[in-house]
């Protein structure tokens, strides 16, 4: 989990909600690939995940990914107050 963070969550008329997702291998010699789950929280209160892959992080190299989850206000209802959440992180070793 210390190697994956949101550097950004927020709404686009375009995307939806978009959490930008990066993956730091601090390992000196071993390369990775990240397995996760992404879950939104939309500002009505709607939950939706997402299981994307963050692959062949280099050793010493900062891997990045933009998910998304399509969302479309209501009229009258927000479009900026969603949230982005990253779980269930899972990191392999790649030959």
């Amino acid at each position: 989990m210390r190697d994956i963070k949101i550097t950004d969550c927020a709404y686009t008329d375009r995307l939806g909600i978009t959490a930008k997702l990066s993956a730091t291998n601090g390992s000196a010699t071993l390369k990775y690939t990240y397995r996760l789950t992404v879950k939104f929280t939309d500002p009505e209160g709607k939950i939706t995940t997402r299981f994307p892959s963050i692959p062949y992080v280099m050793p010493g190299k900062t891997g990045t990914l933009d998910v998304s989850t399509p969302y479309v206000p209501k009229a009258g209802s927000p479009s900026s107050g969603g949230r982005c959440e990253v779980t269930n992180v899972t990191r392999t070793i790649e030959r």
